[in-house]
């Protein structure tokens, strides 16, 4: 899971409005493995790593309930996070 600031809307629009069956994601931002593996965005103002603990049916989606295992480190400043009003354009990769 990623926090990006608002002047990161750039990632938001690449893994929101792309589908990872047509476009290798991660091959278009800079990023570092985590402990686990896991691709990391460095442009990121936070994160955390685990496994999924639970999957919760919610109709046309799923809700995952991750399991924490590795976090970043405190936010030094406070940035102005994206939020999904700032999102809301993106056209989707592909139909829900």
């Amino acid at each position: 899971m990623h926090v990006l600031d608002r002047d990161r809307c750039g990632a938001a629009e690449l893994f929101g409005g792309e589908t990872g069956d047509q476009v290798d994601k991660f091959a278009r931002v800079d990023r570092r493995p985590s402990a686990d593996g896991s691709p990391l965005l460095t442009e990121a103002c936070a994160w955390f790593v685990g496994p999924i603990e639970t999957r919760i049916d919610a109709g046309d989606h799923v809700g995952f309930l991750p399991a924490p295992t590795e976090v970043s480190p405190p936010v030094r400043t406070t940035p102005a996070l994206l939020r999904y009003d700032d999102v809301k354009e993106i056209d989707p990769g592909k139909p829900a």
